[in-house]
């Protein structure tokens, strides 16, 4: 499928410069703090819909990830409470939420209007724990596509083995009704004889994973990630998912300038 929400991944390489660059800011797991970077690779993941045309796409991605304000092709987010040395860290942030489709993506949206991916603006708490850092978030559509919201947590733990950084992490997330709707729901207008018309209700998913970290230079660094998800039953049961389970897995090859 050409538009899927994925989680970046990276393949192990043994490495001699050191790790330790890997920092958990609004979220989401960055290095080489103060740095602007491109990053280019591959990921590929299970069939979300039935039928789905496509499970591998090429990643591309840069941006700059500072201090305190972080831009890149996945959003911006803003820290405007406490410092890296804080307990409590709060930011502000946009980001793509809903998972666009097009009719033609898959088989069982065959017929179906297309969706559209959200913008979401949300705000960000992450608490520093002395073994690791807990996130939360709540963000709303602002752009009108699902109009709904999205919560959740999640637990990182950083750990440096001196030639890379280890990075697993779970969490929890909640999808408001008119997020399920939108992305999962068949209205009555597009049911069909195998396609029954379904409502969406708000529902949890559950995700697992690990982002590994390797600096093959001061410059370069290789990640590889690998992230499974257990969508709640609300979300499964929709006539067009293929499956409760969803894996991705991937790699990426990082510049920092």
């Amino acid at each position: 499928m050409k538009k899927l929400a994925l989680v970046i991944a990276v393949s192990l390489l043994s490495s001699q410069a050191l790790a330790g660059e890997t920092y958990i800011r609004n979220g989401n797991i960055y290095s080489n703090e103060g740095d602007g970077f491109v990053e280019a690779g591959v990921v590929s993941g299970s069939e979300l819909y039935k039928g789905q045309d496509k499970t591998t796409a090429i990643v591309l991605n840069g941006g700059y990830h500072g201090e305190d304000f972080n831009v890149d092709l996945s959003g911006i987010n803003y820290r405007f409470i406490g410092s890296n040395s804080d307990f409590v860290n709060i930011s502000t942030y946009f980001t793509a939420g809903g998972i666009s489709y097009d009719a033609g993506d898959a088989d069982a949206l065959k017929g179906m209007k297309d969706r559209k991916m959200s913008g979401d603006l949300g705000i960000n708490a992450d608490f520093q724990l002395d073994q690791g850092t807990v996130s939360t978030y709540l963000q709303h559509d602002v752009t009108g596509a699902y109009k709904g919201f999205i919560g959740g947590a999640k637990y990182f733990h950083v750990m440096d083995f001196g030639v890379a950084d280890f990075v697993p992490f779970a969490g929890v997330s909640y999808l408001s009704k008119d997020f399920v709707d939108y992305y999962y729901g068949v209205k009555a207008s597009e049911a069909t004889a195998t396609r029954k018309a379904y409502s969406g209700e708000g529902d949890f998913a559950v995700n697992v994973g690990y982002k590994l970290v390797v600096p093959v230079t001061t410059n370069i660094d290789i990640t590889q990630s690998t992230a499974y998800t257990r969508l709640g039953s609300k979300i499964s049961d929709s006539p067009i998912v293929d499956s409760a389970n969803q894996w991705l897995i991937g790699a990426t090859v990082a510049y920092h300038f």
